[in-house]
């Protein structure tokens, strides 16, 4: 039981199955988001273009189907183009392999009880992980995190002190981040255009341009730190133009300021899932300074 002036905290240790099950679980998607990420230098493709009665050896270079001349066909370019096409060929069979395993893992998960973060959760932090901003840009802040606390504890929080219906991201307005690497929608509305990829009916919400909803009242909220002083203008008001804008909020520098916490949490679904929050000890400060804060809901604040 954790404790923090007069306030407690119950949890529940995984048993030694649970606890197998799970560290087998996050290191088969560890190692699935790895080999994802090695698959994608491979991305394109590589193929010989006949020229004026000579072959070159060609590669896709970007989205909109850019080009690279490698050069002409030569015993290096031959070989260049062998390597290609046999690394990317071991590249899909790993990805598909080690997809093929988190699959079994998740099953396995909901059998024996370790699927605990919502599923829409899970699915945000994935998609916001292949685009690339989570961890550098946003992080995990508000309830949510306590599932990336709890999964490299080894335990189980007590579940009304988990139940919500949002997720709230904190975004690190100094980080820099180029959009144009992205396609057409993201780079025009960020956040906002990657939760409408995993689900369309996400929409902002009127009077609260922080916040974006879908069908089933699931809420995502971007936050971040109010400007020293407000009216400084050089930093960025939202991550790309048709975005969502952050609230501001105080005395949200403590998390910045505090090392990331990187865990694999796993949801409802069974599906693992990256997770990004603040250090656990920054977090409980500043969820007990929150706590104390007279503006506070009262039905939040022993959260």
């Amino acid at each position: 039981m954790l404790q923090m002036k007069g306030k407690q905290m119950t949890f529940i240790e995984l048993s030694n199955n649970q606890s197998r099950v799970a560290i087998d679980a996050k290191q088969a998607y560890s190692a699935y988001r790895e080999a994802v990420r090695s698959a994608r230098q491979y991305a394109g493709g590589m193929t010989w273009k006949s020229v004026n009665g000579s072959d070159y050896l060609i590669k896709v270079i970007n989205r909109s189907g850019g080009t690279k001349s490698l050069g002409p066909r030569s015993p290096e370019t031959e070989q260049i183009h062998a390597q290609f096409v046999d690394g990317k060929a071991r590249a899909i069979e790993r990805e598909r392999s080690l997809k093929q395993a988190v699959a079994e893992f998740a099953g396995m998960s909901r059998v024996i009880g370790i699927n605990r973060v919502p599923s829409m959760v899970t699915a945000v932090l994935r998609k916001l992980d292949a685009f690339g901003l989570l961890g550098k840009t946003l992080m995990v802040i508000g309830t949510q995190a306590l599932y990336g606390y709890e999964s490299a504890a080894g335990v189980h929080f007590d579940p009304g002190l988990m139940a919500t219906n949002d997720v709230d991201f904190l975004w690190d307005a100094r980080a820099t981040l180029k959009l144009a690497l992205f396609d057409d929608a993201v780079a025009d509305a960020g956040v906002l255009a990657i939760l409408r990829k995993l689900d369309k009916s996400f929409d902002p919400v009127r009077q609260q341009p922080f916040r974006a909803v879908n069908k089933d009242g699931f809420y995502v909220d971007l936050v971040r730190q109010t400007p020293n002083p407000p009216w400084r203008r050089h930093e960025p008001v939202r991550i790309a133009a048709g975005d969502l804008t952050p609230s501001w909020l105080q005395n949200i520098k403590w998390l910045l300021s505090s090392a990331k916490f990187d865990a694999i949490v796993i949801g409802q679904d069974g599906q693992p899932a990256p997770m990004v929050a603040p250090d656990p000890r920054a977090f409980a400060v500043y969820k007990h300074w929150l706590s104390e804060q007279p503006d506070r809901e009262p039905e939040k604040r022993r959260r």
